[in-house]
């Protein structure tokens, strides 16, 4: 069954927000929904993600519900993709999130950001796979963005060239290094979050 979904926010993510695409990268998008909330109240359990592709154009498509859980568990992607600079729709509720995600870093994404560094740095360059200057550039550009949050508390999406296998290695240990002495808090405000994702249900409820 198909339900109406309203869309919160819609932004760029991937090689774009780094500054790091070429004239043939692909766009990905970041788009971020809400179900009327009449559907969960009538115990229906729509999905809550969803993946296509338009010609040269990766959508990545979440329900609000799901957003507001993983940036509670500081999923590195769900961050990127609400606090990205490039937007292509917003609204109140987008602008409330990444203010509250802006204002109050946090350690939690230090676990999701090693978690993609190795496993990347396994499936590429360990294997062989693909140890180029490109490659190591896509994982040391998280690994820095890491970095920069767990000492200074600041999100920055700078852009990274020159990476080698050895880098990724010796960024790794820095990333450790950094959550082992940050003094920022374990988590995102999950009460505010949670309460935000409250007002997006009652605002909500009588659309269907």
């Amino acid at each position: 069954m198909e339900y109406r979904k309203i869309v919160l926010w819609d932004t760029t993510i991937g090689s774009h927000i780094w500054k790091m695409n070429r004239p043939d990268s692909d766009i990905d998008r970041f788009v971020v929904f809400a179900y009327p909330t009449k559907i969960f109240l009538m115990g229906y359990n729509p999905k809550m993600s969803f993946f296509k592709q338009e010609n040269s154009v990766d959508i990545h498509m979440h329900e609000i519900g799901a957003v507001i859980n993983q940036l509670i568990k500081g999923n590195i992607n769900f961050v990127l993709g609400t606090l990205s600079d490039i937007v292509n729709q917003t609204s109140e509720y987008h602008r409330k999130i990444a203010e509250i995600i802006r204002e109050n870093p946090s350690k939690s994404v230090y676990h999701s950001i090693r978690g993609l560094a190795v496993h990347n740095y396994k499936k590429y360059i360990e294997t062989g796979r693909d140890a180029s200057e490109r490659r190591c550039d896509k994982i040391l550009r998280v690994l820095q963005f890491g970095i920069i949050l767990l000492r200074e508390g600041r999100y920055e999406f700078k852009p990274y060239s020159g990476g080698t296998p050895e880098e990724v290695r010796k960024k790794i240990e820095e990333l450790d290094i950094a959550y082992k002495e940050s003094e920022l808090p374990e988590k995102f405000p999950e009460e505010k979050l949670r309460n935000t994702l409250y007002e997006i249900r009652y605002a909500f409820l009588e659309k269907i």
